[in-house]
């Protein structure tokens, strides 16, 4: 059997949103996704995940979607290892997003397209 690398999440995006561009000119979205874990018994955790956007798909969760917004994302892991400013070796954890669907009712702060009341989904 071949190995596996596929994410799901569907959460509500924590951080405003700023589309940047990569040296090559690319634009990119970094996105802060919580999720809840519904343990019976347990308090409820909130759990935060990175998640990079890229290209077309990017634009378009930058266009449409705020702070609050809910989504589903659905990607791969990515782990990267670094030497941080103290020269500590550090591991970090991104999801690399596939698909973004846009989801959920609107919320104060959401913006979407007209006639947008079904959800709308983003591909790279």
């Amino acid at each position: 059997m071949s190995d596996f690398n596929r994410v799901i999440l569907l959460g509500r995006i924590g951080n405003d949103l700023e589309l940047k561009k990569s040296a090559k000119d690319k634009p990119y979205l970094k996105l802060s996704i919580a999720t809840d874990s519904h343990r019976p018994g347990e308090e409820k955790v909130t759990y935060w995940h990175r998640v990079m956007v890229f290209g077309q798909q990017a634009e378009s969760c930058a266009t449409y979607l705020r702070k609050g917004s809910q989504v589903m994302v659905e990607g791969y892991l990515e782990v990267r290892t670094y030497e941080d400013k103290d020269g500590r070796k550090t591991t970090s954890v991104s999801v690399m997003a596939n698909r973004v669907q846009f989801l959920g009712g609107r919320r104060s702060a959401d913006v979407h397209a007209p006639g947008s009341e079904e959800a709308m989904v983003a591909t790279g």
